[in-house]
């Protein structure tokens, strides 16, 4: 089998959907995304540099690209996405892509923070054994798990009220910049979190075909944002899977304001909206270590365990 190999273009994205949508159905992740979406993603990527295509004739057997951060703290980590179509696997295609990601992502480091230690990291799902084995023979190690949780938004469904001295608004344009930095404050002891640029900020919410703005909503002390859940929907899940789900992207409480109650009162009142608006899941992903106790604030919600992630890293020689 001969391999043609080349960076992606944008007339790639219908064969590269239909390959991430085939990998789905033979490994069960549960990450849909459409061919709409790969078109806001291939917008947001440096495609000539950041990407790689493996082609058998006209066929396209793998692909990868190279997710840099904007404001990288103590080590630059670069997030590796590859996929090989299940029709390809077990001839040694990965073992030659996962090397060429690593060395695109060793010249974009180059470029944009030389002095800083370098990192690549790669999403594995725990169940797929041929992915575990191919990025522990190529040096990776895990390092952190995630749980991708899910609640159906039944009758049954958990009511937390806020707590006093706390009122819950929708969000809005107008405190998308105010969000932003409770963001970035929130998250910034968490492990592998850095702070967000207005342009990663927007790629991520603002601007994001995906972001459900009527779907999220802050917490307000004092007329000030101290928490939020922001939101997203992605068409393509109902499509395939006949069930409306309603992604929760970020939940976060500045750590002053934890331990109140303010994030189960929040969420609460979010699935609740989202039951009202014929949304029939939610789903989200914690991390199992996470110090500030997310994880028992969506068990007591209600959300059971649909999969685990476990985010794997290896630090590059430069």
């Amino acid at each position: 089998m001969e391999l043609v190999w080349r960076s992606l273009t944008t007339a790639d994205i219908p064969a590269v959907a239909a390959l991430y949508n085939a990998v789905e159905a033979a490994d069960d992740t549960g990450e849909l995304l459409s061919e709409e979406d790969f078109v806001e993603l291939f917008g947001e990527a440096d495609l000539p540099r950041g990407s790689v295509a493996a082609l058998v004739g006209d066929e396209l057997a793998a692909y990868g690209m190279v997710v840099p951060r904007d404001k990288p703290v103590g080590a630059h980590r670069v997030r590796l996405d590859g996929f090989v179509h299940p029709s390809f696997r077990r001839r040694g295609v990965g073992l030659q892509l996962l090397p060429r990601m690593v060395e695109l992502a060793r010249d974009l480091h180059a470029d944009k923070h030389p002095d800083l230690p370098l990192v690549v990291s790669t999403m594995v799902e725990s169940r797929c054994a041929g992915h575990v084995a191919l990025v522990e023979r190529c040096g990776f190690r895990a390092e952190r798990h995630f749980h991708e949780l899910e609640v159906a938004l039944g009758e049954s469904l958990a009511r937390v009220p806020m707590p006093a001295g706390y009122e819950v608004v929708p969000f809005s344009a107008a405190r998308d910049a105010e969000v932003r930095v409770v963001s970035n404050t929130a998250f910034a002891r968490h492990w592998g979190s850095v702070e967000r640029s207005p342009e990663e900020w927007a790629a991520s919410f603002t601007n994001s075909k995906r972001f459900v703005p009527e779907s999220s909503f802050l917490a307000l002390h004092n007329g000030v944002v101290v928490g939020f859940v922001l939101a997203r929907h992605y068409p393509v899940v109902e499509e395939m899977t006949g069930v409306r789900e309603l992604w929760i992207g970020d939940v976060g409480t500045l750590e002053e304001h934890r331990g109140r109650g303010v994030a189960s009162g929040l969420l609460s009142w979010t699935l609740a909206w989202a039951r009202a608006q014929g949304y029939a899941r939610a789903g989200l992903s914690v991390d199992t270590a996470n110090p500030s106790g997310a994880l028992g604030v969506y068990e007591r919600a209600g959300f059971g365990v649909a999969r685990t992630w476990a985010d794997y890293g290896m630090p590059v020689e430069l």
